[in-house]
């Protein structure tokens, strides 16, 4: 499967949670969950296939927090190599004889710039071992995802091995269409194309609604992902719950394509259920044409 190929001329559908989905599950809240794709294989590639049969295009590997700052709380920092190619080995098991992709996933390293330079960590390093080990393995993409700044994407970026991968920046932010420094994203993703990423867009933190607002801000020339969380999660009966319903979501996703979205997946609280109300949406969709903004003055930095 070519994505870029596919989204020059329709939709793409990718899969959902894996770790709110595990955690939903029974997985205690205390383990490691990249881990279970070396401890507990079946588990992790049965949920692969749930959303490859639910329709998904692109699955991503369970290799969120699999870097070594991470891993490090669970005393498994030296595991890196190991886990993420586990995954990666599981995805491909689940996706075999399928036109669907595999995307390595990378998340932040969940510390500060300040704690990182207190603690001597170089995050340069950190994030070159973890797309290293991906990129071995043979992924089709990395997704480089819930970034919230972006001097860190910048640096992993950066960090990232040359190859043919398909590089693909999520970030995280408000509706507004800023990052937390101020930058609007329009102009993060310009600088992550300059870095060599394909195609930008933004995941978690919002619900499918707030994800509507966020892609009528932003231009529809670019190759556009849409991954929101299925709601703001409540904390009900020891567990978080996401209000959001299938058909819902699927919804909003039908919305966000209509505002230039290409590629639709879903974060936190997404289920399979989800992921195949999205995928029966966006089935006979195609690109949008370019379109007038909400907001133009986010092409700008805010002084």
């Amino acid at each position: 499967m070519d994505v870029l190929a596919e989204l020059g001329e329709r939709l793409v559908c990718g899969d959902g949670a894996i770790g709110t989905l595990l955690l939903d599950r029974g997985v205690p809240v205390d383990r490691c969950l990249e881990e279970l794709c070396v401890s507990d294989p079946n588990r992790i590639r049965a949920v692969h296939e749930e959303y490859v049969a639910a329709g998904a295009r692109v699955i991503e590997t369970n290799t969120f927090g699999a870097n070594a700052v991470r891993l490090a709380r669970f005393g498994l920092e030296d595991r890196v190599q190991e886990i993420n190619k586990a995954a990666v080995r599981l995805a491909r098991k689940a996706t075999r004889g399928k036109e669907v992709c595999v995307a390595g996933s990378i998340g932040p390293l969940g510390i500060s710039a300040h704690e990182a330079e207190e603690r001597g960590i170089d995050r340069a390093q950190r994030f070159r071992e973890q797309s290293t080990a991906l990129l071995e393995a043979n992924v089709d993409l990395i997704f480089f995802e819930t970034f919230l700044s972006f001097e860190e994407m910048e640096i992993a970026l950066g960090a990232t091995p040359t190859s043919d991968c398909l590089i693909v920046s999520f970030f995280a932010c408000e509706p507004d269409g800023r990052l937390q420094s101020g930058m609007p994203l329009v102009e993060a993703f310009a600088r992550c194309h300059a870095m060599g990423a394909k195609i930008v867009g933004a995941n978690c933190l919002n619900g499918p609604r707030a994800m509507v607002q966020l892609f009528e801000k932003l231009p529809a020339g670019d190759l556009l992902a849409a991954y929101p969380n299925a709601g703001y999660p409540r904390y009900t009966e020891g567990r978080y719950v996401y209000p959001t319903a299938p058909d819902d979501f699927a919804k909003a996703a039908r919305e966000m394509a209509t505002q230039g979205a290409r590629l639709i997946g879903g974060c936190c609280g997404t289920t399979p259920a989800h992921i195949a109300a999205v995928a029966k949406t966006i089935v006979d969709l195609g690109p949008v044409k370019p379109k007038s903004l909400a907001d133009s003055s986010l092409t700008m930095r805010r002084s």
